[in-house]
């Protein structure tokens, strides 16, 4: 009986995982897709920048769980102000709840817009292909020749070492 709860266990861990990873997959896409879209509308990452507030309004905040939406329409007095001065000690701890769930659903939002920004305008160095492997050895010993090159105190003979370096970046190189 026990094995076989056992076993059962183990099989729903596998298909949750499962399930997990096949949705990953899905949400990639869909932020692929929605990157595009978002690019194609506003066609330079300094036009979003320009609408971020009404954009993260329109698109982020109503996609966000109901509790931080709820959150972020709750108008708390400011801290120190006669308001704030008035409240019972209950009532200012449920303020600093409330204060820090704000802050906490403006952090979600705005790391919802990097992800946006990110799918729809990608820096130069994510959308470089991979370096074959042939540029990535000879970029490399270059780069290692010229730090020994610059070594003023090795511990091993940096003249012979840059000389096996040099044929080995002639061999990579053909």
């Amino acid at each position: 009986m026990k094995n076989e709860r056992v076993e059962n266990m183990y099989q729903h861990a596998i298909e949750t995982t499962i399930d997990a990873i096949r949705a990953d997959g899905k949400a990639q896409g869909r932020w692929k897709d929605a990157g595009a879209n978002v690019s194609a509308f506003f066609e330079t990452e300094a036009a979003l920048l320009e609408v971020k507030a009404q954009f993260i309004a329109d698109a982020i905040i109503p996609a966000i769980d109901k509790h931080y939406r709820d959150a972020l329409n709750k108008e708390l007095p400011r801290k120190g102000s006669a308001d704030y001065n008035a409240l019972d000690q209950s009532a200012k701890d449920n303020w600093e709840k409330a204060n820090q769930l704000k802050k906490d659903a403006r952090a979600i939002a705005h790391t919802y817009f990097a992800r946006v920004l990110k799918y729809a305008f990608p820096k130069e160095a994510e959308k470089a292909a991979p370096r074959e492997l042939k540029t990535r050895v000879c970029e490399e010993l270059i780069a290692l020749i010229k730090a020994c090159q610059k070594a003023e105190d090795a511990e091993f003979d940096v003249i012979d070492c840059i000389a096996h370096m040099e044929k080995a970046l002639t061999v990579a190189s053909k």
